[in-house]
């Protein structure tokens, strides 16, 4: 008979099995390249997705493409995703931090979207396309389906010098909300805000402009996520910001994630 061992992490299925817990667990990402769309947003209508506890701290909202590449935890293996995040802080009893709260995370694999739900961070599956890349134009789209929701382009680009990339190097609070609902009943078994925090370690970046384009999906083209397209394409974009694209590596601090209070 199947036992639960003491000091041991498991992730669905369970029964099969479980791992010591690693105190310096880290996942590697060796590379990445990234494009952030940034717009000023009506803040009464962003908060409207913002959890208790949170405070915005801009009405401004974040588009993050990323495509990644030499995933060490994959075993070398690539995945595209789309983050789309609002600067917050979260002010709990215990805990008062700033950080990046992801509102929803599209990705194109079904391995890191199981994991990291159980870690608490959003992630629904989309395609998404790896970067086209023509007439120093990068563009991209996320579809459901057939169905495209998402277009993103950049263009006109500037080269950052060696000391702002190096600026770049940061510790990021990625912090999200980890639900798990009641089984054959409403309300949550599990609701928390979570820490999941992470380490961008970018080589070369460059400026330039961009659009964003959202189209809303009707119920029977995207039945599990029309909402949350139509939530988001609502939301209006009153100023973009400069476009940032980034190359390099980056480092997901497993070890170092926690509930927050």
């Amino acid at each position: 008979m199947f036992k639960f061992e003491d000091g041991k992490s498991y992730r669905m299925p369970a029964h099969f099995g479980g791992a010591d817990f690693d105190p310096d667990a880290r996942a590697v990402y060796n590379d990445i390249v990234s494009l952030a769309f940034s717009y000023k947003t009506d803040g009464d209508r962003l908060y409207d997705y913002i959890p208790e506890g949170f405070e915005l701290l801009r009405p401004e909202l974040t588009i993050s493409y990323q495509q990644c590449r030499e995933v060490e935890w994959m075993a070398g293996s690539n995945y595209n995703l789309v983050t789309v995040s609002a600067p917050v802080r979260f002010n709990g009893r215990h805990d008062r931090i700033e950080g990046s709260f992801a509102l929803v995370v599209w990705e194109n694999k079904t391995t890191p979207i199981l994991t990291g739900n159980m870690m608490g961070v959003p992630k629904i599956y989309a395609d998404i396309e790896d970067l086209h890349i023509f007439n120093n134009i990068y563009r991209t789209r996320l579809s459901y389906e057939c169905s495209t929701f998402l277009r993103l382009e950049m263009t006109r680009f500037d080269q950052m010098p060696d000391a702002d990339v190096k600026a770049l190097h940061a510790d990021v609070n990625s912090l999200g909300w980890r639900y798990i609902p009641k089984v054959g009943a409403p309300g949550a078994d599990l609701s928390q805000p979570v820490l999941f925090p992470m380490r961008s370690e970018p080589n070369a970046a460059w400026t330039g402009t961009g659009t964003v384009n959202w189209t809303e999906l009707t119920w029977d083209q995207s039945p599990t996520q029309w909402h949350i397209t139509k939530a988001l394409a609502g939301l209006p974009s009153i100023k973009m910001n400069p476009v940032v694209m980034t190359q390099g590596r980056s480092c997901l601090m497993e070890a170092k994630g926690r509930v927050l209070r």
